[in-house]
């Protein structure tokens, strides 16, 4: 492709040098740079970008796109390569990373969900209804990225522009007619999605997380909003109509607005649901009365609001109703979401994600009501908190898990650069009075430990890091999975029994 195609598309402050240059690949990374690539140079979190200009030139880039145009001119020219400066090199990433790959986001049907929590197991049923509707679908997560038949593991929830583009074209070239992503506030905040051609946005709650990138609450919210509004005009806004920030984030949108929840002002209305831990029951109302009874596998309340999100979805895309209900009672189970275990011994382990002190609150409340439904022991919560992240939340999810759990077993989680008997000092400055708590730093013992509490009818939940298959301490991912550590304890529990 010519630079000139690629520079249509861009807002130029400067040009110079040779616009009919080839451009062959493009990297931001300048050791991802090979002959004849476009470099994009991105002030990152932790390094800028321009400091490497010379290297990725000495490699062989052909051009290079800056924001600080801090490099003389002539530097270009006596190496024959082209120097392009806009006022933001992330939105300009974007920009020709969408115009490289053929803007691949127009050529099929782009749903992003955004909020706090449920993004994974939202997205997991909305790319479940779709197939059921007859589209093939892929998908784009905190877990992986699925093209096809191929399964990526997951670097971050949403990848770098340059990344999704890529992407999004793969799956054009594999007949893929739809992708579901998660948009987190990172990637929107920085510029991610930038250009995405979006069909539908959906939201699902904003609560307490990432203070520490956005710095403050109001930040966060308007990130997410960005999502809402760049959407186009013939899009559909999808939002929790019963969260506080529902109705707000939706407010300067151009799409049609489409809301679901338990509010009677909901279009796709949650009417009644019963969990237990096998599944859930919910039925939901659609705007003209026609009503839907579905038997999920999922289990909870914030499950009831992820599926009905879904069917949201399904709706503002024409799927047929059979087809929701069969794609949402397909979905068995989400690795790390509410992901259920049950012990020789007869007791039951979940696993999840909860990582915030919403999802932690709501993910106990979930096991207490089935507790209260069918009868059950105690409640035995193991959680930590990561490093080198929001530190408010610590002292809060140590309230929340001593006030409603038997008993608190507290540890590591990711403890990155930072000390974990510090991170673990400042959960327990939450911590309830007189309650039952225990503290083992290794989160192997940790598990064991609580493992070795439970009794029969007794629930263990292992909350905090749900799929992910390390821990990270420095910058090292050393490798740990929590439902390993457990079905590691079984299988030794079980031998030394026989």
């Amino acid at each position: 492709m010519k630079l000139s195609e690629i520079l249509k598309y861009l807002r130029v402050k400067k040009f110079v040098g040779d616009e009919n240059v080839n451009i062959s690949g493009i990297a931001y990374d300048s050791r991802e740079v090979e002959e004849g690539d476009l470099f994009v140079a991105i002030r990152g979190l932790n390094v800028d970008g321009h400091r490497f200009i010379p290297e990725a030139v000495l490699a062989g880039a052909v051009a290079v796109i800056l924001e600080n145009d801090i490099i003389d001119d002539n530097y270009f020219v006596e190496r024959n390569v082209a120097k392009i400066v806009v006022p933001d090199s992330r939105k300009a990433l974007a920009v020709v990373s969408s115009a490289f790959y053929g803007f691949p986001s127009k050529k099929l049907k782009l749903v992003g969900v955004t909020g706090t929590n449920g993004k994974t197991t939202t997205t997991h049923l909305i790319k479940s209804i779709l197939e059921f509707g007859g589209l093939k679908a892929g998908l784009i997560g905190t877990i992986n990225y699925v093209i096809g038949d191929e399964i990526i593991p997951a670097g971050q929830t949403t990848p770098e522009s340059l990344e999704l583009n890529k992407f999004i074209s793969k799956m054009v070239e594999k007949g893929i007619s739809a992708c579901v992503m998660e948009v987190s506030s990172h990637a929107l905040a920085l510029d991610r999605v930038y250009e995405l051609d979006f069909d539908v946005g959906v939201f699902t709650n904003l609560t307490h997380d990432h203070l520490d990138f956005h710095q403050t609450f109001e930040a966060y919210f308007q990130a997410k909003k960005i999502l809402f509004d760049s959407l186009k005009q013939s899009a559909y806004a999808v939002y929790n109509i019963d969260d506080p920030y529902g109705e707000k984030i939706i407010a300067d949108t151009r799409a049609e607005k489409l809301s679901y929840g338990r509010s009677e002002r909901a279009d796709v209305r949650i009417k009644e649901f019963k969990f237990g831990f096998d599944g859930t029951r919910v039925v939901v109302q659609f705007p003209n009365g026609a009503e839907l009874d579905i038997n999920s596998k999922l289990i909870g309340e914030f499950n009831v609001y992820n599926i009905s999100s879904a069917v949201a979805v399904g709706y503002a895309l024409g799927i047929e109703y059979e087809d929701i209900k069969r794609g949402i009672e397909a979905v068995e189970n989400v690795k790390g979401r509410f992901e259920k275990i049950t012990s020789p011994d007869g007791y039951t382990v979940i696993i999840d994600y909860a990582h915030t002190p919403d999802a932690l609150e709501k993910c106990i409340d979930a096991i207490l009501k089935v507790k209260e439904q069918v009868g059950g022991g105690r409640l035995i919560t193991v959680f930590g908190c990561g490093g080198d992240r929001d530190k408010s939340k610590r002292p809060i999810m140590g309230k929340i898990s001593t006030e409603k759990s038997d008993i608190t077993v507290i540890t590591s989680d990711n403890p990155r650069f930072e000390d974990p008997e510090e991170i673990i000092s400042d959960i327990l400055e939450g911590v309830k009075e007189n309650s039952v708590y225990y503290v083992f730093v290794d989160r192997r013992e940790a598990i064991e430990r609580a493992l070795e509490m439970a009794e029969k009818n007794d629930v263990v939940l292992i909350a905090g890091k749900g799929h992910e298959e390390y821990q990270i301490i420095r910058d090292v991912k050393v490798p740990f999975s929590d439902s390993q550590v457990v079905f590691e304890y079984f299988k030794t529990k079980v031998k030394g029994q026989s």
